[in-house]
């Protein structure tokens, strides 16, 4: 089957002529100062050309035939985990090998340093290719990317001047384990009497005297709740229920992480995570790692690590 890439001239006219992009080069190569970070634009070009033609042959030969088996092969849970199918289960680890969750990481922190541009050219070959394999790709190298945005927010990322570079973030072991595809992450936004009307949620996140964070409340329809990295939106500060907009204000972003791993690959319930109490109506869907069967998690006096306040 022919490359998704090679096979779209509309795609290959966008990246050859249509898309200007001395700017977006210059922004991503720290103005074409960054260690071991190309020097000029054709330089990066030939290297997203090269990326592009990789998961557009990956895209064609690799998924697109097994698009009906991905789609009936839904996972299970076992002993309180979700296990993906043999086929999800192969695509995704060939997916970390071509280091896809890292597309737009800084190449500092192990990522291959594409601006976002790239990302969306490669979402449109993997959509066409199978919706929920592409869903996979972008969602969790955009978790990753989220918690260093996050720390940089919040002032817990450093930055070194000669040559640019971050030097130190405060969410490495999170976006680490996402790039590597040995976790991923989790975003916990809907809520049983909110929906996803993030100015009516009701969970809190209270800072405690001895300085932690208790995060309390129910959460349902969780975007990859099998995964290990919470994103988890909570209401830290009383608003004006008067003002119909504020609602939107006094949210803070908790990552609670959901196990512990030892050096063997022992794992337990982390002390900062969840306390869940599963749905029991079946629901069929189609197969995405994202949600398998409706579920309330009610996050019980978790302790969280304080991300970001909007």
């Amino acid at each position: 089957m022919p490359s998704f890439y090679d096979d779209n001239d509309d795609l290959r006219w966008y990246v050859d002529r249509g898309i200007d992009w001395e700017p977006i080069v210059r922004l991503t190569e720290y103005d074409y100062k960054a260690a071991d970070g190309f020097e000029n634009v054709d330089d990066a070009k030939d290297f997203y050309r090269d990326l592009l033609g990789l998961v557009g042959q990956f895209s064609a030969e690799q998924i697109a035939p097994r698009w009906r088996e991905l789609d009936e092969s839904h996972p299970t849970l076992r002993d309180g985990q979700v296990i993906d199918s043999a086929a999800v289960t192969e695509i995704l680890d060939q997916l970390g090998q071509l280091e896809l969750h890292g597309l737009c990481l800084p190449r500092e922190l192990g990522g291959l340093n594409a601006p976002l541009m790239v990302l969306q050219l490669n979402t449109e070959m993997l959509a066409r290719a199978d919706v929920s394999v592409c869903a996979h790709a972008g969602f969790h190298g955009g978790m990753a990317l989220a918690a260093l945005m996050y720390s940089v927010l919040e002032g817990s990322t450093t930055f070194q001047t000669d040559p640019p570079a971050i030097t130190k973030t405060r969410f490495s072991e999170c976006i680490e384990q996402i790039l590597a595809g040995e976790a991923w992450g989790s975003m916990d936004i809907t809520e049983p009497d909110a929906g996803s009307d993030m100015a009516a949620i009701k969970t809190r996140g209270v800072l405690g005297e001895d300085g932690q964070w208790r995060v309390t409340g129910q959460k349902m329809f969780i975007t990859s709740g099998h995964g290990r990295w919470h994103f988890v939106i909570a209401r830290t500060e009383q608003t004006d229920q008067a003002d119909a907009f504020a609602g939107l204000k006094g949210l803070s972003m908790f990552l609670v992480p959901t196990w512990e791993t030892a050096a063997d690959g022992t794992c337990w319930p982390s002390s900062w995570g969840l306390n869940r109490s599963w749905a029991t109506t079946p629901r069929r869907r189609s197969r995405s790692a994202s949600r398998t069967r409706p579920r309330t998690w009610s996050v019980s006096g978790a302790r969280a690590s304080s991300i970001c306040c909007y």
